[in-house]
């Protein structure tokens, strides 16, 4: 990875005007952050009086006082060659409005995590980052690890618009006793699992996909496709996992899945159906030995990639490659473009889920963070703010530049260039806007409804919202525990997650957390709970509804933001 380096203090300002040329755009006019603001403001032409002084800061600044940040995220394609151009096109924006230079640090996904370590441990300038759902980049670990500087000040004053645009309850998500530490993205958090397949063996196995709703029918779908095609394994495998957290199979085949309660991709602690509120060890449940077990005689069939324990990348990219027909995944509203475009397929997605949830899981799974090695944190959240406000911000991070690395087409939709697919367009990091910011002010990729991102705003303001949704716990006092009990994890789950059970192992897996404190660490987290829901009660559902209603109501920010993209282009 390249990073830059930020600009040393007081050097002159001919290095300044050299750097400058790490930016450039389209400017963003003040409609764009006000329609995914209030809608009041938006109606009458005004700005906040924090958003004017940020401007007239970004007006007034001399060149020595604008601010450099690092911004790390990653993509599931490879890494774009116009970085340059886009960060270019960015700070065209950021300079004017908030007296900021973005630089621009795209990592594979595969190398996210060990990437982030090495930054944070070697105490690199890092001051904007992304959580994943998972392992050490995941927001408890980060938080566990006081990794995460607090920035609910620095929102207040910073990044009042950000604060009236996301929905109130899904800031509960990332907020630990009362103080925020990260923003979770404004996209689609109402993302149910589901199995996508390249559509032409599908249509060639003769199967109707409405029919797949067990594991067994899965099963026989497998069956045929190593049939028809014996060099292809059904079933691609990608970070270490055939199926993604919160999802599990019982004995009678059927997709069971429990609430995290933010515990994210370790999946350790859980609430299912019938354990009331007494939080159980995931791993020692039965249903997960039967999930083991089942994906045992799949791996024994042939029917997962063999070296699944080991492969850290994509599952799009065995698909892509030839090797694999399809992927068990939480699947955005609408996904079969993006999904088609990074498997090099016309791919179909098969729902398993009918009923998404919106959980604390969910809404820290990919969260907008500041750690702690940040050496501008006042910058990166007004840049934050502009992530979650700002039109040409958002399509600019996410799609690259118009007419250069996209087109729109006449059903407001874009497209590549003429010439240019995933693989040579300068600027593709694939379809990112459940991550990056406030994916609903995003285009639309072609092959959706024009209408998507309001369909999707839609759905997630209608969705089910978990009544554990702004519990968390913490985990101090336990700080060595949970480390032990991490690296356990991440040692035995993939050989289990990938079909290579056995007894033994998984003995010897459930022995080793059992050393290393798991038990009393999750009678800690039942503390936590029992005390959190003696103060909240069976309230808590009924609240974070009403509290998106009331986002919803108050400033119809992602209506509004959403509309925008379709009547700009409307004028256009």
């Amino acid at each position: 990875m390249k990073l830059k380096r930020t600009f040393a203090m007081l050097l002159a300002l001919t290095m300044v005007a050299g750097a400058a040329a790490c930016g450039n755009s389209e400017g963003s006019g003040s409609a764009d952050t006000q329609a995914a603001g209030s809608a009041d403001s938006a109606a009458a032409g005004d700005e906040s009086a924090a958003g004017e002084d940020a401007a007239d800061a970004g007006e007034d600044a001399a060149p020595e006082d604008i601010a450099e940040i690092e911004v790390l995220f990653w993509t599931l394609n490879t890494i774009p060659q116009d970085v340059d151009l886009v960060e270019e096109a960015i700070n065209e924006i950021t300079r004017e409005k908030i007296a900021t230079e973005v630089n621009l640090n795209i990592l594979e996904m595969g190398n996210y995590t060990q990437q982030l370590n090495l930054m944070i441990s070697g105490n690199e300038k890092l001051d904007l980052m992304v959580t994943l759902p998972g392992d050490s980049a995941h927001f408890n670990s980060m938080t566990s690890q006081n990794q995460l500087m607090d920035i609910t000040d620095m929102l207040n004053e910073y990044a009042p618009e950000l604060l009236e645009t996301v929905p109130e309850s899904w800031l509960t998500g990332t907020t630990i006793n009362g103080r925020i530490y990260s923003v979770t993205s404004m996209g689609d958090k109402a993302t149910p699992l589901g199995f996508a397949c390249r559509t032409d063996v599908l249509e060639e196995t003769g199967i109707d996909p409405s029919t797949l709703k067990t594991a067994d029918d899965f099963e026989e779908l497998f069956a045929k496709v190593t049939e028809l095609h014996p060099e292809m394994t059904p079933v691609a495998t990608g970070s270490q996992k055939i199926l993604t957290a919160p999802y599990l199979i019982d004995t009678e085949g059927n997709f069971v899945k429990y609430d995290g309660l933010g515990d994210g991709d370790n999946s350790l602690v859980g609430i299912m159906e019938g354990d009331g509120t007494t939080i159980q060890n995931n791993y020692t449940r039965q249903v997960y030995i039967d999930t083991s077990l089942r994906f045992k005689e799949w791996y024994d069939n042939g029917w997962v990639y063999a070296d699944g324990a080991n492969y850290k990348e994509t599952q799009e990219a065995l698909i892509a490659g030839g090797a694999c027909f399809g992927l068990f995944k939480c699947f955005a509203t609408g996904a079969e473009s993006t999904e088609s475009a990074s498997c090099g397929y016309d791919m179909t997605i098969i729902q398993i889920d009918p009923s998404p949830e919106i959980n604390t899981g969910m809404l820290r799974k990919f969260s907008w963070a500041v750690p702690v090695t940040a050496t501008e944190p006042e910058a990166a959240v007004k840049f934050m703010n502009l992530l979650f406000t700002d039109e040409e911000i958002v399509n600019l991070i996410t799609w690259g530049i118009e007419g250069t690395h996209y087109q729109v087409l006449e059903d407001g939709t874009i497209d590549f260039m003429d010439g240019q697919d995933a693989n040579t367009s300068g600027y593709y990091i694939g379809d990112e806007t459940a991550i990056l910011g406030n994916g609903f002010l995003a285009k639309v990729w072609t092959g959706n409804s024009p209408t998507l991102r309001e369909d999707t705003y839609e759905v997630n303001m209608n969705a089910t919202v978990s009544p554990y949704t702004g519990f968390s716990f913490n985990s101090e006092g336990f700080e060595n525990q949970v480390a032990a009990i991490t690296q356990t994890i991440q040692q035995y789950r993939p050989s289990f997650g990938c079909g290579l059970y056995t007894e033994d192992y998984y003995n010897e897996f459930i022995s080793k957390l059992e050393d290393n404190g798991v038990n009393e660490y999750i009678a800690y987290i039942q503390e936590q709970f029992n005390a959190w829901l003696a103060e909240n009660g069976n309230a808590a559902a009924s609240d974070t509804g009403a509290d998106a209603a009331e986002t919803t109501a108050d400033s119809e920010a992602a209506d509004a933001g959403a509309e925008s993209a379709a009547e700009t282009e409307a004028a256009e």
